[in-house]
């Protein structure tokens, strides 16, 4: 009786740990989803946009202010790099992380129209969307969304020198998103081209 006995209180620790670690899983996953970062943003018209819904495109945020010096080489600069993706499904913002006291709205498309900006304008003003990635303002800061709405490798601070340089690392940053995947056992070379072959 005493085997069975053993055997019983066995039996009941392997479910109560199955029990367990499944509770941990669904706790972990649930902590998972709450740190997904956030991209809702106002636009200077007020309406509050959620850049993490613009699925189906390649995201590029730059995190800047009015005062960062860099972050007016930069606009330039991705303005060049935008227009050379207007027929892909590419789309850029620029988010200033300035309170309205600092600028105003109408500032801030006073700004926009100056650099003759080709994208959207967003405001962060009280930096939550910004200090997911960084606890201090460091500008500008770039963040680039996949085609499913997800961050796609770490922020990019500051701007590397020369201008064309840093073209080069956007370009490339977005090339790699743009590509779709290749389709298994597919191809025109490689192992996928060999098994279809007669």
């Amino acid at each position: 009786m005493s085997i069975i006995h053993h055997r019983s209180q066995i039996w009941l620790l392997n479910i109560a740990a199955f029990g367990l670690l499944a509770i941990a899983s669904a706790i972990h996953a649930q902590d998972a989803t709450a740190r997904r970062p956030t991209f809702k943003l106002q636009a200077l018209d007020g309406h509050v946009t959620d850049l993490g819904n613009e699925k189906g495109s390649v995201v590029l945020i730059s995190f800047g202010a009015t005062w960062c010096s860099p972050c007016s080489s930069e606009l330039r600069i991705l303005n060049e790099v935008l227009s050379e993706y207007k027929d892909k499904p590419v789309k850029f913002f620029w988010v200033s992380v300035e309170s309205p006291e600092q600028i105003t709205n109408a500032a801030l498309k006073r700004y926009a129209k100056e650099r003759n900006l080709s994208f959207p304008v967003l405001r962060d003003s009280s930096q939550a969307v910004f200090s997911q990635f960084s606890p201090r303002v460091r500008l500008p800061m770039i963040i680039v969304l996949n085609k499913d709405g997800d961050v796609d490798g770490a922020a990019q601070f500051g701007m590397r020198s020369p201008a064309d340089a840093y073209k080069t690392d956007i370009r490339a940053r977005l090339d790699k998103l743009l590509v779709p995947p290749s389709p298994v056992g597919r191809g025109t070379d490689g192992e996928g081209a060999k098994r279809s072959a007669p």
